[in-house]
């Protein structure tokens, strides 16, 4: 929960940005939802950048968030990040396999 970890965690000075980045966040990720689910047909090249663009953003506020946090509370997050990321590289390369993969689990 990023409001929780914005109170507990993210030092006073640095939490109206975080707030700001963690608002970008979610507000484009509900960008994204209402943009795909609009779209009844296959996606034109066009809407796949745009959609792309959107998700670039998600992750650089994203990213500007976690680099607020003070640094022995990092080490709790990057798990995600390394997770995410090796996820995200196999659907871009094709070669993700839910069968063999499984689905992306935080919580072990």
């Amino acid at each position: 929960n990023m409001k929780l970890m914005i109170g507990q965690e993210i030092p006073r000075r640095n939490r109206k940005e975080a707030v700001k980045r963690a608002v970008a966040a979610m507000n484009t990720l509900q960008e994204i939802a209402k943009f795909a689910g609009s779209i009844q047909r296959d996606f034109e090249t066009i809407e796949m950048v745009q959609l792309a663009d959107m998700y670039r953003d998600v992750r650089v506020n994203l990213n500007q968030l976690y680099e607020l946090l003070p640094e022995q509370e990092k080490g709790k997050y990057y798990g995600y990040f390394v997770a995410v990321t090796e996820y995200e590289k196999k659907i871009a390369e094709g070669t993700y396999n839910p069968d063999i993969d499984g689905i992306l689990q935080f919580e072990k």
